[in-house]
């Protein structure tokens, strides 16, 4: 099988910011593309930033749970 090529490396990286962003209710819109050339604009990294804020936000959430489970765990009474 052959080596993906640098645009097929881009569009299948493109591919998943933008499930990510539309998957988190976040505009999906990153900027111009060019066969090997992602132009990021300003409203692409705001959306890219507002992901990254997300995906955070959620790791804290479920670190807080994971925490609050495991005190349950080995609390003792």
């Amino acid at each position: 099988m052959e080596e993906p090529t640098q645009q097929q490396y881009l569009d299948s990286a493109l591919q998943q910011l933008d499930n990510s962003l539309l998957l988190w209710g976040i505009d999906n819109w990153l900027g111009y593309r060019t066969p090997e050339v992602l132009k990021l604009s300003v409203a692409g990294a705001t959306n890219l930033v507002a992901l990254v804020n997300t995906l955070n936000g959620e790791i804290r959430r479920l670190s807080q749970i994971v925490g609050d489970v495991y005190t349950d765990m080995y609390r003792e009474d």
